[in-house]
């Protein structure tokens, strides 16, 4: 998950986008309308309709950049809740080209316009950004270097405008922090990023609070930066689940939402919460639901498997079932590759065959855990399975 980050430090922008104040950004009246209402029906992953939405903002004025970008950001969305659907990545591209097109002409008028700045902005910053979620996301590399490097001018340029603005904060801040994280992750990139850019993550901890507290349209945004933030990096799972349960209440069908909410459950030790958080998303996924996917569908299965292991009164047999659809699922993703479901699933079948007495396929699969790539501990865990029996 941590290579995402590379690209938010270059993107900053776009994470402002679609929520920043409509007297200084967008047209107003009821093309500001149409513009929110199509952002909330994306984060409710309501695609088609935030589609008609964004393709009505621009039939009313298709001059203006608005319009564009919030049609790439549906699709943006398309790709975050299915990585495996490039289908709509040409479309993306052509959507902030013609936004950032739109935007130029705005700048030529006046190169202070506010919303030509704001577009120009955060289409550099969204132009790659797709290319995060993708295998062959280090060939955007390059481009998102160039793109950085002109987008922080426009980020400056607004910051300088509007001094103070809760929204801008949030991008500045979310900037901050990235730019050290990315560091610390990737020793190689530093003197890359360093030529760009330095940044200070408590500061930039501080903005991003701030600007979930006191932005206008940024405030969704925050939460959502926040809540990966500290679950991944700062490993705050707490606070990181206090910006989940908002987030998936008030987007209840976002599998990203669903998928934080689950994760900051199970390391809470959750169990009752998580299974009934997880059994939301398998349902969803059976349901073929927009952005829920096999991958969806094998995580909820693996923590609901999880789930009936680890309680007392939890059905072996249930578990045992769960267990082995997240293995065979997993299979199907990644056919080629250990991952740490396909690892983790195996090494609690050893142990849901433990704890129901059948000490011969529990060690069955001990051995089948040891012969494959080590992921989280599990060949830890299947040495010490096998010299003493798991017991719940």
């Amino acid at each position: 998950m941590k290579k995402s980050a590379v690209f938010v430090i270059f993107f900053t922008l776009v994470m402002i986008a679609g929520k920043t104040p409509a007297q200084w950004i967008l047209q107003g009246g009821e093309v500001d309308a149409k513009i929110h209402r199509g952002i909330e029906l994306t984060y409710n992953i309501d695609y088609a309709l935030a589609d008609q939405t964004f393709d009505s903002v621009i039939a009313m004025n298709p001059m203006h950049p608005s319009g564009y970008f919030y049609k790439a950001m549906v699709n943006f969305w398309r790709a975050i809740t299915n990585t495996d659907n490039t289908g709509y990545d040409e479309a993306y591209r052509k959507q902030l080209d013609l936004c950032i097109e739109r935007a130029d002409k705005l700048l030529d008028t006046s190169e202070f316009d506010l919303a030509g700045l704001f577009y120009k902005g955060a289409a550099l910053g969204m132009r790659a950004r797709i290319f995060a979620i993708r295998p062959n996301w280090q060939d955007a590399i390059c481009l998102l270097l160039g793109d950085a490097k002109e987008g922080v001018k426009y980020l400056n340029k607004l910051e300088d405008k509007l001094p103070g603005n809760g929204d801008i904060v949030f991008g500045r801040g979310l900037y901050n922090y990235y730019v050290e994280a990315v560091k610390e992750d990737n020793p190689s990139l530093a003197s890359v990023i360093g030529f760009f850019a330095n940044g200070n993550k408590r500061v930039g901890l501080e903005m991003l609070e701030y600007a979930a507290k006191n932005a206008t349209y940024s405030r969704t945004e925050a939460m959502y930066e926040l809540m990966k933030i500290n679950y991944i990096y700062e490993k705050n799972f707490n606070h990181a689940y206090d910006f989940a349960k908002i987030l998936a209440s008030k987007y209840p069908n976002n599998s990203t939402f669903l998928h934080y909410l689950g994760f900051c459950q199970v390391s809470l030790n959750m169990m009752q919460q998580y299974d009934s958080t997880y059994r939301v998303m398998l349902a969803r996924s059976q349901q073929r639901k927009e952005g829920y996917t096999i991958k969806q569908a094998r995580e909820a299965m693996f923590f609901i498997g999880q789930a009936f292991l680890l309680n007392h009164n939890g059905n072996i047999d249930s578990a045992l079932y769960y267990l082995y659809n997240a293995n065979l699922l997993s299979y199907k993703l990644t056919p080629n590759e250990v991952t740490y479901y396909i690892a983790k699933s195996e090494l609690m079948m050893g142990e849901a065959y433990d704890a129901a007495g059948d000490r011969k396929h529990a060690l069955y699969f001990y051995d089948r855990v040891l012969k494959m790539k080590d992921e989280a501990g599990a060949h830890r865990d299947a040495q010490n399975y096998i010299t003493t029996p798991f017991r719940r």
